[in-house]
């Protein structure tokens, strides 16, 4: 048995390659924010081996610093260093998010539906507990699946004792978490722009052009960090999610 985890294109382009269906492929689609330019990417890498002196050995781009709704770059050092940054201050994810990073293709994406080639969607469920009555949550986290095929509605069937599952409604869902299983993102007004100058500058000059990082955010950013060791943001997302 395979399983294959990818975004929409990765799952029909692979499909495409094979022209048949093999009943021991599963495969998995991911709504997809878009895809980060692969020069920004290595650029970014560069910048943190040369800011930590070290290679890298790990990688998490959403990791759950601060909680499930909350989260941050997390870079791991083979000096044993630990770097962490939310979309706020961080260069990669600020980018991500500013919609500067993403592929041209992405903002023109022809998978963005709610049918679609795989076997199972999934994308974050943020509001769980407006979709399942009585819920309660527990900032793990909670992950919205859209069965696409009857191979993966066998599958779940046979599974569904291993987990937590909730029955919900496809469009309540997308509507308040899966904004990007409809919509492309829309490209930042200077992305061209952003790009002609890239090879240039270092990546701080690029960033503080055209999406600058202020000293507000950085503030916000080590005032957040603060809170969460001493126990307060915990509280504050307790009262807020109450």
């Amino acid at each position: 048995m395979v399983c294959f985890i990818g975004t929409t294109c990765q799952v029909s382009g692979l499909k495409s390659f094979l022209r048949k269906d093999y009943e021991e492929l599963i495969t998995v689609d991911l709504v997809c924010h878009g895809v980060p330019s692969p020069k920004l990417w290595s650029k970014y890498l560069d910048y943190q081996k040369n800011q930590y002196h070290s290679e890298i050995r790990e990688i998490s781009f959403r990791n759950k610093t601060y909680g499930y709704h909350s989260g941050t770059m997390k870079i791991r050092f083979s000096n044993g260093k630990t770097y962490f940054g939310s979309a706020r201050v961080d260069y990669m994810l600020k980018s991500f998010f500013r919609e500067i990073a993403s592929r041209p293709s992405c903002y023109q994406c022809r998978f963005k539906m709610i049918n679609r080639c795989s076997d199972y969607t999934i994308y974050d469920c943020w509001h769980a507990t407006q979709l399942v009555e009585n819920l309660q949550d527990d900032d793990k986290g909670y992950t919205n699946v859209i069965v696409q095929s009857e191979k993966g509605k066998k599958i779940l069937n046979q599974i569904q004792d291993r987990y937590e599952l909730y029955p919900a409604d496809t469009e309540k869902a997308v509507e308040l978490d899966g904004i990007m299983v409809k919509k492309s993102a829309i490209p930042h007004s200077k992305r061209q722009e952003f790009y002609k100058g890239i090879d240039g500058r270092t990546l701080p000059e690029q960033i503080q052009q055209f999406i600058p990082i202020t000293w507000k955010d950085q503030l916000i950013e080590k005032s957040k960090v603060v809170l969460y060791k001493t126990g307060v943001y915990q509280s504050i997302r307790s009262i807020f999610r109450k």
